[in-house]
């Protein structure tokens, strides 16, 4: 990549006058359905996050991973405030002195609780599995402790997988204001560049897939919370 090149990316990541082809849908979007998805979604979590405090269900692993998932989504909640005021409210880019670090951080961590989220819901089906199909060795299997464990490794592996956004030297603002490419890779060579574009898309699929059968698993979970309870 040429100096002017560069020159003429960093002129054109800078500018906050960048214009999305579908500016006024875009606000849209993000000021109206944000705010009833941080309505149903807030008040959907805190429900699950009492339900599942209780007494007589936060002892059992069942509930410790209902629990997560619930934790888990209310922090991607407030990961997504950024975006609603960005581009629902203030229409441009905020925080530009620090925007690199504010990318870093809001695509860590919408990446990493993603991850987490649709893997504790597959630790769910197991657990669930383990209990209907093995039910002798539930007391030995499937315990609190066990059910920590696995979240333990799954916050790891999700660390590792999406630590590559934490470094200053790789990854930063990109296009600010504008959602899906707000951050992106800011390496001058081409390995990161050659990665981000080519190899993490493929993983993003993966992603995504877990995303899709997160969706569906809770339209079941009302039915596996009710199965849990003769078990």
């Amino acid at each position: 990549m040429d100096p002017t090149s560069n020159g003429t990316l960093a002129l054109v990541r800078d500018s906050s006058s960048f214009i999305h082809p579908n500016r006024i849908l875009l606000m849209i979007l993000y000021r109206y359905g944000l705010v009833f998805v941080f309505v149903i979604g807030f008040s959907g979590n805190l429900a699950s996050l009492v339900t599942f405090m209780s007494p007589i269900l936060r002892v059992t692993s069942t509930s410790c991973l209902f629990f997560m998932v619930a934790i888990s989504d209310t922090l991607y909640l407030l990961i997504s405030i950024f975006d609603f005021v960005e581009v629902g409210i203030v229409q441009g880019p905020i925080f530009l002195s620090v925007y690199d670090s504010v990318c870093r951080f809001r695509w860590f961590s919408k990446g990493f609780i993603r991850f987490c989220s649709a893997w504790i819901l597959v630790l769910i089906a197991i657990d669930r599995w383990i209990r209907t199909r093995f039910p002798f060795k539930v007391n030995q299997w499937c315990t609190r402790c066990n059910a920590l464990i696995t979240i333990l490794i799954t916050i790891v592996l999700g660390i590792d997988l999406h630590g590559h956004m934490l470094s200053i030297q790789l990854f930063g603002g990109y296009f600010p204001g504008i959602p899906s490419v707000a951050c992106g890779p800011i390496d001058p060579t081409l390995f990161y560049l050659r990665f981000f574009f080519t190899q993490w898309p493929i993983i993003q699929v993966v992603k995504r897939e877990m995303k899709i059968e997160k969706r569906s698993f809770k339209y079941f979970r009302s039915l596996s919370y009710q199965l849990f309870l003769y078990y």
